[in-house]
């Protein structure tokens, strides 16, 4: 199957509105297998000493999960049954977690200095729910110490046989920067296996093919399809952004431009929005593939 997905982000997904969600969790399980691809926890934030939480509620502590029960801080305990069955058939084939997000800098230097406790919390969630990927939502000041620290995260991710996602909207340089010295630095095999590129917010005047020219520019970072290598995101109704019909017109835009899948931000604002009648993520995945023009069997056929 292709490297390149039809992703969401998971906004605090089977976890938000515990214990009474606007959209039961097993139905948003059952929903996000009829077209999505891959999807990312989002967000985890790492705390001193290598704690892993989601959002703000602790998740991972010195290699075990934490579950809201006896009053204890934690997650949903049905969060395994759900992963498991967000992950069993369907389209769902992907599962990663996001680290950071907009002014959450200390998510990464907390991990740089506690590496070996988050690589086993991280290595927990990779047993315990199947974890495939980690996406770096690294939003800084892009120093030449912010890009070895990211390497170095990178290549950690790496020897845990899980790979990386690179979730940028600014500093190009910094980015594909990253890319060559990781190649270089793990024996010129590439960890990151795409870029969610935001297009929304902050990252709203981004052109995802001028990202792509990029990379493609860049000496050494062992991407061979650099159009691909490219999933551009695009915030949905209930998330500051539009609805299926306006995210198709977007991705018309890149047919035939090489970009070969797309992400949403976030589905949080979908199940905000489904019970008042808003699309559902099969909506947002068929406007995504729709406006491509390129069914999935198109996307997997491009290398990884």
């Amino acid at each position: 199957m292709s490297a390149y997905p039809i992703a969401i982000y998971g906004n605090g997904l089977f976890q938000d509105g515990y214990p009474t969600p606007p959209v039961p969790y097993a139905t948003q399980a059952q929903q996000l297998n009829q077209g999505i691809t891959t999807v990312i926890l989002w967000s985890i934030h790492i705390h001193d000493g290598g704690d892993l939480y989601l959002n703000d509620t602790l998740f991972v502590s010195k290699g075990q999960i934490k579950y809201a029960t006896d009053g204890s801080s934690g997650v949903n305990p049905d969060y395994p049954a759900l992963v498991k069955q967000l992950m069993s058939g369907g389209s769902v084939r992907d599962l990663l977690v996001s680290v950071g997000a907009w002014g959450t800098t200390s998510d990464f230097t907390a991990w740089l200095g506690s590496r070996e406790q988050v690589k086993t919390n991280l290595a927990v969630l990779q047993s315990t729910f199947g974890i495939t990927g980690v996406d770096f939502d690294y939003e800084g000041d892009y120093t030449s110490s912010d890009r070895k620290m990211i390497v170095t995260l990178t290549l950690d991710v790496g020897s845990l046989g899980l790979y990386a996602t690179y979730c940028p909207y600014t500093a190009t340089d910094f980015w594909t920067g990253c890319l060559a010295d990781v190649y270089a630095q793990n024996n010129s095999q590439q960890i990151v296996k795409w870029m969610n590129l935001q297009c929304y917010a902050g990252g709203a005047g981004n052109d995802p093919t001028q990202w792509a020219q990029a990379v493609q520019q860049t000496p050494n970072t062992g991407v061979a399809n650099p159009y691909a290598f490219i999933v551009p995101g695009y915030a949905v109704e209930g998330a500051q952004g539009e609805g299926p019909a306006a995210i198709q017109q977007v991705f018309s835009q890149l047919a035939g431009s090489g970009i070969t899948g797309g992400f949403l931000w976030n589905s949080g604002g979908i199940f905000s929005t489904e019970p008042t009648g808003g699309p559902t993520p099969a909506d947002y995945a068929a406007a995504i593939n729709n406006g491509l023009g390129a069914s999935t069997s198109a996307r997997e056929a491009v290398d990884a």
